[in-house]
């Protein structure tokens, strides 16, 4: 069969096509290859050994300058705490050479701090709690890690400082209390300075983080004299810390040095420490000493009377001019104790008891944080305002037939005297004006004056706004921290408290609350503080003075009075002078015979005026304990002393002879037998005072 040719041509057209071979790689080919590679790497050499050659030769100055250029070094220069002295300049509080480790908590981590806390012997927990605070607030700031270490340990950190970055070693000044804890209350004692502190107390301010600061007592209040004004020392380092000078590729100083801590230089700049100012206070030393045998005895002889004699406070103050020349607290502390921090299993066992509930809160200055109920000695007050509102006079007299006494306006109500308490149905105090009522604390007496005032006013208020006006209900001012305002019971304060609590009582604050406070008892509180306050305006005359132990603010180097601390008075009180005669004929009689604590007082040679009281704490507390007093015959040089006993029974035995001990102390007179006196409670420890 014959096929054209344009068929012929459609079939050659739609044979498939032969698979084209790849041209096999010739010598030719393969030199052209590795001359473009070698030419592309030698282009990225080049580029890298120029950029290398601009940044090594030609710019290393300027790179080398703004490595050192990045920050400043400041390293503190401590400044003397003050001194404080006793009124006779004898020591309470000084410094001794110390050294205090330090971090910069930005250039160490935590596991390196807790590391460093452990070899030096700090309080890991401490340490690290605060690390974490300054790492939020400021870390940049050098932050204390432990005060007053070990040198041996300060020398093993110090070989090895290049493992602890930001580690600073101060010389620094030591606090240490002489003393021991003779007057620990009202001295108090320094710790490292807390960043809360730092934030919230204005006192505090602008110091640097790793300050040692008062945080109780004396130094705490006079904080701002006492610590001064540290200065520093400013030390020019690179971006690694390093002494700025010039350095290798590899960072080894170009100049063949070894290394060594920039604060081994010499500093760029230097500001000087100005010392603290030191502060003499109105203490005695050695009747604060004795204030504190005679508290510890009279809590023997509480014990000893089968109470629980758990604590108690003494405060014996000049009533011209509110010197405080002695104040004991117990239980009580060491404050050398806080100094370097609690570290150590000793130290830390000894921190824990003391904040346990066993040891009855060591760290509370009784004398001016304690509330009490005022009991008897706060009697004196309401038989002066009866004088004053003209209910009374020094002939007016109130029967005790041994029946239940009932204000006019409650007819059905029952109170009692203690005579009856303790003994026995039918006792009674018989007929007695002011004068024997405040000798043999006749309750009912004054009960009877509180009746015959409300009977006269209107004003529910009138006889709380009284017992104001003698400092109690509110702050005495003195310079320590921590006050309690105590509490005079008003309208006010009575149904605040009832909504407070949600009280179904409906009964309106009336005459039962006047009666009970007549006699320093229901919701009346009372400090120690405040009694000696109260008690100084009546043998003063009426001036209400404010309570102080701080003296005289001194330069520390030459010890040149720089500033007297003399308080003005918070005011007078008000009473009739017939009030006030006839009130120390009471208080006269108390301690002479036939009064309530003529016992303690019969065989001294000073003649005390005083009362006492014994104060109901609730069902299951034993009683508090008064003695409020001073000796007759000493105006030119008056002490006005208050005793306070947590859980003691009758005052007159356990209160009353530390009383007549720190008076007969304080003017020099032997104790004239078994009747007071630490010294009588250690001779023989079973004697009764009775």
């Amino acid at each position: 069969m014959l096929r054209s040719p344009a068929s012929r041509r459609l079939r050659r057209g739609n044979r498939p096509q032969k698979r084209q071979t790849t041209p096999q790689l010739t010598r030719g080919n393969m030199h052209v290859r590795v001359v473009v590679l070698a030419v592309l790497t030698a282009f990225v050499f080049v580029v890298l050994g120029s950029r290398l050659w601009y940044m090594q030769v030609l710019s290393s100055d300027s790179f080398n300058e703004a490595s050192q250029q990045t920050q400043t070094r400041e390293v503190k220069i401590p400044s003397q705490r003050g001194v404080i002295y006793d009124r006779n300049l004898d020591v309470l509080a000084s410094n001794v050479p110390g050294l205090n480790v330090t971090v910069v908590p930005d250039e160490i981590s935590r596991d390196k701090v807790r590391e460093l806390a452990e070899l030096i012997g700090a309080n890991v927990e401490t340490v690290t709690e605060n690390y974490d605070e300054a790492l939020t607030y400021d870390p940049y700031s050098a932050m204390l890690v432990k005060e007053n270490a070990d040198e041996s340990d300060v020398t093993y950190v110090s070989e090895r400082a290049e493992e602890f970055p930001g580690l600073v070693i101060n010389d620094d000044w030591v606090r240490t209390y002489p003393e021991g804890s003779l007057a620990s209350h009202v001295v108090g004692y320094t710790g490292a300075v807390t960043q809360e502190e730092l934030e919230q107390d204005d006192r505090f301010r602008g110091i640097f983080n790793d300050s040692v600061v008062g945080k109780t007592g004396i130094e705490y209040t006079y904080e701002e004299a006492l610590r001064g004004r540290a200065g520093s020392k400013e030390y020019t380092v690179d971006a690694l810390g390093r002494v700025v000078t010039t350095r290798n590729a590899d960072g080894t100083r170009a100049d063949g040095a070894q290394e060594v801590s920039p604060e081994m230089m010499p500093p760029s700049d230097v500001t000087d420490p100005v010392a603290g100012q030191s502060l003499v206070l109105t203490l005695d030393i050695a009747l604060q000493r004795a204030a504190e045998e005679e508290l510890d005895a009279a809590l023997l002889r509480a014990q000893q009377e089968g109470y629980t004699g758990e604590g108690g406070a003494v405060v014996a103050m000049d009533p011209r001019n509110g010197e405080i020349l002695a104040m004991a607290s117990r239980p009580d502390f060491d404050p050398q104790l806080f100094v370097g921090g609690i570290n150590g299993e000793e130290e830390i066992s000894t921190f824990e008891y003391l904040n346990s509930e066993t040891s009855n809160s060591p760290f509370t200055n009784r004398a001016i944080v304690g509330a009490y109920p005022g009991a008897s000695a706060f009697k004196v007050f309401t038989g002066l305002a009866g004088f004053l509102y003209g209910v009374v006079d020094a002939n007016t007299t109130v029967t005790d037939n041994g029946s239940c006494w009932a204000p006019a306006s409650a007819p059905g109500a029952c109170w009692y005297s203690w005579e009856q308490t303790y003994n026995g149905e039918g006792a009674t105090h018989g007929t007695q004006n002011f004068a024997q009522a405040v000798a043999d604390s006749n309750d009912k007496y004054f009960y009877q004056v509180a009746d015959w005032i409300w009977q006269r006013t209107d004003n529910v208020n009138l006889l709380p706004d009284y017992y104001e006006q003698f400092g109690f209900g509110t702050t005495t001012g003195i310079d320590l921290p921590g006050e309690s305002e105590g509490r005079v019971p008003t309208k006010e304060w009575f149904d605040w408290f009832r909504e407070e609590v949600g009280s179904t009582d409906t009964r309106p604050f009336g005459i039962g609350d006047w009666v009970n406070m007549s006699i320093g008892q229901g919701d009346v509180l009372v400090s120690p503080i405040q009694m000696a306050q109260a008690y100084a305006s009546v043998q003063n005359g009426g001036t209400l003075v404010t309570p102080h132990v701080a003296r005289e603010v001194r330069n520390q180097f030459d010890n040149k009075v720089q500033r007297e601390i003399t308080p003005e008075p918070e005011g007078t009180v008000d009473y009739e002078p017939a009030a006030l005669a006839a009130l120390m004929d009471g208080l006269r009689g108390v301690t002479q015979a036939g009064g309530t604590a003529a016992p303690a007082f019969e065989d001294s040679e000073l003649t005390v005026l005083g009362k006492s009281g014994t104060g109901e704490r609730g069902e299951d507390q034993d009683p508090v304990a008064w003695f409020a007093g001073w000796a007759e015959g000493h105006d030119d040089q008056p002490l006005v002393v208050v005793v306070t006993l947590e859980g003691s029974g009758s005052s007159e035995v356990t209160a009353a002879p530390a009383v007549r001990g720190v008076l007969e102390a304080y003017y020099g007179v032997e104790s004239g037998g078994s009747q007071s006196g630490a010294a009588a409670a250690a001779a023989d420890p079973t004697a009764s005072l009775q």
